[in-house]
């Protein structure tokens, strides 16, 4: 018994040829002739394992889970700066007084020429009033002349203290599309006048404008009409041919 068991193994004979085949015999379905399929793993007896059709086992991770994140902060909204397609509307032009240098003042003599023509036109006033306190007894002589001698006076401060004012206010300026005039002595006016709203021009010179080398200039419109008193002639002349020229109408002189 114990001659067998340190005896070494005989070599296996092949059953296909009958020859004795050198080395290990065949473990499984291999050794007894049985075929095996392709693709299919075959089981080892010895250590009892079959291995995995498709490879090496894969062992699942454990899950964990992700702390909780705090909530990023939107970014601060920009203007977006759009153009429009819409033209915006052109500033206002300057009227023509509004421009420096485009003001015209009146000569120094028309300040004589104001208060004279002030005298003419208040004259006829007092005369009536000189009459009816003469002719007319109503009320007693005090009071009737105490009238005629306010009026007097009223008339002799508004020659002394009215022209003076007056001609500090008044200036015009003239440009191809409007007549700017500023006038008034309490209250001050300023008027426009479109070039192209003029119909007429018209001159006029009395004894006492003749004078003193004096020409009042009346413009009409289709609203109304405004005054230029105390022009010099030349000064008048050389703006009736501006404005003819600009609005195409004539004058009347």
């Amino acid at each position: 018994m114990r001659r067998d068991r340190d005896r070494p193994p005989a070599p296996y004979a092949d059953p296909v040829t009958s020859r004795p085949a050198t080395g290990l015999p065949p473990r499984g379905p291999a050794a007894a002739g049985a075929p095996i399929p392709s693709g299919q793993p075959s089981a080892d007896p010895q250590d009892g394992t079959t291995p995995s059709s498709t490879g090496p086992s894969l062992t699942p991770r454990p899950f964990t889970p992700r702390p909780p994140t705090a909530p990023q902060p939107h970014p601060p909204l920009t203007a977006i700066q759009t153009t429009s397609s819409v033209a915006e509307p052109p500033a206002s032009r300057p009227l023509a007084g509004d421009i420096p240098g485009e003001r015209h003042r009146l000569s120094h003599r028309v300040i004589a020429y104001w208060r004279w023509r002030a005298l003419g036109s208040a004259v006829p006033t007092l005369l009536l009033l000189i009459a009816l306190a003469i002719v007319i007894p109503w009320g007693p002589w005090w009071i009737r002349w105490g009238i005629v001698g306010i009026a007097a006076v009223l008339v002799v401060m508004a020659m002394v203290i009215l022209p003076p004012i007056r001609y500090r206010v008044f200036w015009y300026a003239i440009s191809p599309t409007e007549i700017d005039i500023q006038h008034g002595i309490i209250f001050i006016k300023r008027s426009v006048v479109p070039v192209h709203r003029v119909q007429n021009l018209r001159t006029e010179r009395g004894p006492i404008a003749d004078h003193y080398r004096m020409t009042n200039l009346k413009i009409r419109t289709a609203a109304g009409s405004v005054n230029l008193s105390g022009l010099d002639r030349r000064e008048a002349d050389e703006l009736c041919e501006r404005i003819s020229a600009l609005a195409d109408v004539a004058d009347d002189v």
